[in-house]
């Protein structure tokens, strides 16, 4: 009884039991979703077993009771609730008890200091002048004390405007791969692709990766770099951080790189089919209006886009 509880689980299915969690995740079932909801687990036994796989987990994410889990992760930023949800996924398909995902899943996003939602910016002014902003989908903890002034990126995507600090404090923000020394500076750091991509727009960095040598940037400059290692020096994008006001550009992009930006901005799992990844477009685009956007892209490429519901939606050839 014990082993086929823990078996793996069919793909398939796990897609499905996904998709009615990521909807819980969102809200309440309205009256029809419910009624859809109960005779899916109805139809088949194995639909009941991954629900119930998925609701365990869900309780092992720090220990807590399961709806204070689900409280939280309907809060949590939804890039990170897809990347939740995604691990989740995965222990399913691989069966076992799921103990992994507490070391896992992102609880210190949600108690950070600072966090945006989907489709949310943040700015503020930190008590030493500088000007912060949170892309959609970010977290902070703000680290200030008598010998330094810490950021710690979480999550997302920040953009710092340095301020000049009477008590000479150096500013830091750290990440998971290392640490970057603010030196009068305008910059953006992203988690991305396990590391951290930095562009410099003013000023001067320095970059200490956890396990490798240090090194600086000039304005103008932007590095991607992990714990161990640092990328190939590249150019500073200013459309990179389009985002703080409101905007998407793209120059010549590749759709399927446009739908990942995009639903960073957008409730639930927004997916491009590989068929259409390949196709370029050109524009600038609103982020406050997603729908807007994403009926534009059929304007302009032979595609269409498919939604099971608003919180799963497809971007794919047109038929």
């Amino acid at each position: 009884m014990t082993a086929h509880r823990d078996a793996p689980i069919a793909p398939a299915i796990v897609e499905q039991a996904s998709h009615w969690l990521m909807l819980q995740w969102g809200g309440e079932l309205d009256g029809e979703q419910q009624r859809r909801f109960v005779a899916w687990q109805d139809a088949d036994p194995e639909h009941q077993r991954a629900w119930q796989r998925l609701q365990q987990l869900q309780g092992t994410l720090a220990g807590v009771p399961g709806d204070t889990a689900r409280a939280v992760l309907r809060d949590m930023p939804d890039a990170r609730r897809r990347q939740t949800l995604k691990l989740l996924g995965l222990l399913l398909v691989a069966g076992g008890s799921g103990y992994a995902a507490q070391s896992h899943l992102p609880w210190r996003e949600a108690m950070a200091d600072l966090r945006s939602g989907t489709g949310e910016r943040l700015e503020r002014t930190l008590e030493d002048g500088s000007q912060l902003l949170l892309n959609s989908g970010s977290a902070v903890d703000i680290l200030f004390n008598d010998a330094e002034r810490r950021i710690r990126l979480l999550a997302g995507e920040l953009l710092l405007d340095s301020g000049q600090d009477p008590a000479g404090r150096p500013l830091i923000v750290e990440t998971a791969a290392g640490e970057i020394q603010a030196l009068g500076t305008r910059f953006s750091v992203y988690e991305q692709d396990g590391g951290s991509r930095v562009q410099l727009y003013e000023g001067q960095l320095e970059l200490r990766p956890r396990h490798a040598a240090a090194t600086r940037l000039q304005a103008g400059q932007s590095l991607w770099f992990s714990a161990g290692r640092l990328g190939e020096l590249g150019s500073a994008d200013a459309n990179a951080i389009a985002w703080s006001q409101g905007r998407l550009v793209a120059e010549r992009m590749a759709l399927g790189e446009f739908i990942g930006q995009l639903s960073r901005h957008r409730p639930g799992v927004l997916r491009c089919d590989p068929e259409v990844a390949g196709l370029v477009l050109t524009g600038v685009f609103p982020l406050a209006d997603t729908d807007r956007v994403l009926a534009a892209l059929q304007q302009s490429l032979p595609v269409e886009v498919h939604s099971l519901t608003r919180y799963w939606v497809t971007v794919r050839a047109r038929v």
